[in-house]
Formats: structure tokens, C-alpha cells, sequence
């Protein structure tokens, strides 16, 4: 596996976390929890996922333009 191999699994990776939160949210939104620390929990984790996902989009990103500055010098 090369690095671009590299660099688009993790843009595909970003992608399905970020549809997972999705789901999260639309899910959070419909639910019906009376409890506050476990709604606070999920809200928590739905944060995190989405921060997880944008790392790995800047990442792949990165790796991406790395690769064609390489490719021009």
C-alpha cells in the first residue's frame, strides 16, 4: 500500500465517521432520554466522532498535498 493508498482510506474513513455522526445527531434529536448524564454522554461522543473525522480529513488532505509538492519539485 502507498501513501496515496493511504491518503484516500483515510478520506474514506473521515466520510464514515461523518455519517455515522450524522446518524448520532438525527437519532439525539428523536430520542426521548430522561437522563441527563447518559444524553450529555452521547452528546460527547457525537462531538468527538465529528472532531475524529475532521482530523483525519485534515490529515489525508495533508498527506495529499504533501504528495503533489513532491511530485512538482
Amino acid at each position: 500500500m502507498n501513501i496515496l493508498d493511504v491518503a484516500d482510506k483515510l478520506a474514506y474513513y473521515s466520510t464514515e465517521l461523518n455519517s455515522i455522526t450524522n446518524l448520532m445527531g438525527i437519532n439525539l434529536a428523536n430520542s426521548d432520554i430522561s437522563k441527563s448524564n447518559e444524553l450529555e454522554r452521547i452528546t460527547f461522543l457525537t462531538e468527538y466522532t465529528k472532531q475524529l473525522a475532521s482530523e483525519l480529513d485534515n490529515l489525508s488532505t495533508s498527506i495529499t498535498d504533501d504528495l503533489k509538492r513532491i511530485k512538482h519539485e
